[in-house]
């Protein structure tokens, strides 16, 4: 992440400011996934790539614009943080994420979307045979494996955007 301006331009958070000054993004940010703090800086960075005074490459500015961590949503009547992955649920890991829709009160619907196996089998993407095997046969570099609203997503990139935060050994895809 780097910001094209200067600090004293804007009134950067602190937590920002750490960031761009040691190199670090928003998939390996210091924060801790759903915290408050990880929240604001999420919404921060993405409030200045959208005004184009930061540069994101690569799954940084993917996640600037497909996703909005922390943003409140309803599934079932009960409010849910969106695109914030978690390990529980059915599955090994649960996310909720933006369904496109809106209910009578204009809140967000969210959609949930359950990944993982829950048989024992443990997550090898540190192991590059394990993770080259995982990648070629959920077929992850298919463009039908991008869309943010299927488990075949989460589970091929998960990894790569959420690694610390979800407790995997590694951030290479699996």
């Amino acid at each position: 992440m780097k910001f094209v301006k200067t600090f004293e331009e804007y009134a950067v958070s602190e937590g920002f400011r750490y960031h761009v000054e040691n190199g670090l993004g928003i998939s390996d940010s210091v924060f801790r996934l759903g915290s408050e703090a990880y929240k604001n800086l999420f919404e921060e960075t993405k409030k200045y790539w959208d005004e184009g005074n930061v540069i994101l490459n690569g799954k940084e500015g993917w996640m600037a614009k497909n996703l909005e961590v922390g943003k409140k949503a309803i599934y079932d009547g009960k409010e849910v943080e969106l695109d914030t992955p978690r390990r529980g649920g059915d599955k090994k890991f649960i996310v909720y994420h933006n369904s496109g829709r809106k209910d009578k009160e204009g809140n967000i619907v969210a959609q949930k979307i359950e990944w993982g196996d829950t048989s024992g089998l443990s997550i090898k993407n540190d192991d590059p045979a394990a993770a080259a095997s995982f990648w070629a046969r959920q077929q992850c570099d298919l463009k039908k494996s991008m869309d943010p609203l299927t488990p075949k997503f989460w589970a091929c990139y998960a990894s790569t955007l959420f690694s610390k935060q979800l407790g995997l050994s590694s951030d290479m895809p699996w």
